[in-house]
């Protein structure tokens, strides 16, 4: 595969970083838009590059607002929810450039997973959403939600508290784990404006499920201790689209594209998207 690098235009003109993954023969069936979890960025997305560019998938993805290369002055910190799904909508537009007539799905995990529900949410016309362990409820982080308790006015939205994950809950792959507790570039902290964000989109994503209506794809780690799989059941649950998966994998840590079974879960990516291209899928 072929890996390049640029920046565009988001929201308020601000420059972003992105990346983008390409089958070494340069022949692309279908673009996937990929969002990363929160605290991680666009890197985490090689992995399933190198699986998914082989089934002849173009990967492109993003450093959201606040992390890594994108994360400006306040590492941590995002002013606006909005603000992401406006800068989705712009990448969107880098991405059609490249795919010409060839269908763009929106795929995301953890924290990404939220963005791209409530994204499809609002496009019907989407051609399909894959999720992995969407954040819809949180399993951890009851410090945080404490501290959110009290009235938000009262408190610098700027101001940055912890919010350490412990690496170990999201894979059992020891060779990506260690690369992961390796990793300066992950975030480790949350601004209290990001995470009383979050914390609303959660909410609103859950109202709003029985109107999604485009094709999806619910992934979701059956051994999960970050985020809480009922919440992803009840969401599934809700959605009122005539092409719906619901995909448990017993036993897989948070984070299933990265858990030592994963090819499991990308051909599972691959048979969604084939059968709305109309590619069969040999055995």
């Amino acid at each position: 595969m072929k890996n390049h690098s640029g920046y565009f235009e988001g929201r308020e003109r601000r420059k972003l970083f992105y990346q983008y993954w390409i089958p070494d023969s340069g022949e692309n069936k279908a673009f996937i838009v990929g969002i990363h979890g929160w605290g991680t960025h666009s890197d985490g997305f090689k992995v399933p590059a190198e699986y998914l560019t082989e089934k002849g998938y173009a990967l492109y993805s993003f450093d959201l607002r606040g992390h890594w290369r994108n994360a400006g002055n306040t590492p941590g910190h995002i002013d606006s929810m909005d603000h992401i799904q406006k800068d989705i909508v712009l990448f969107m537009d880098i991405v059609r450039k490249d795919s010409k007539d060839k269908k763009i799905f929106l795929m995301g995990y953890s924290f990404g997973g939220l963005i791209s529900l409530i994204y499809a949410i609002n496009r019907p016309d989407l051609p399909g959403v894959i999720v992995a362990s969407p954040m819809l409820g949180l399993s951890i982080g009851k410090k945080l939600a404490k501290a959110l308790a009290k009235p938000i006015s009262k408190i610098t939205p700027t101001k940055i508290m912890d919010y350490e994950i412990d690496q170990t809950l999201l894979t059992s792959d020891l060779k990506i784990l260690r690369s992961y507790l390796a990793d300066d570039n992950k975030l480790n902290i949350i601004s209290v404006k990001s995470a009383a964000e979050r914390q609303k989109s959660m909410i609103w994503a859950m109202d709003n499920a029985r109107n999604l209506s485009c094709p999806a794809l619910i992934m979701q780690a059956g051994k999960d201790k970050v985020i809480d799989k009922e919440k992803t059941k009840e969401f599934f649950e809700k959605v009122k689209s005539k092409d719906k998966t619901y995909k448990e994998y017993d036993g897989f840590l948070h984070d299933i594209l990265h858990e030592k079974k994963r090819a499991q879960v990308y051909r599972d990516i691959d048979i969604f998207i084939s059968k709305i291209l109309g590619i069969k899928i040999k055995n």
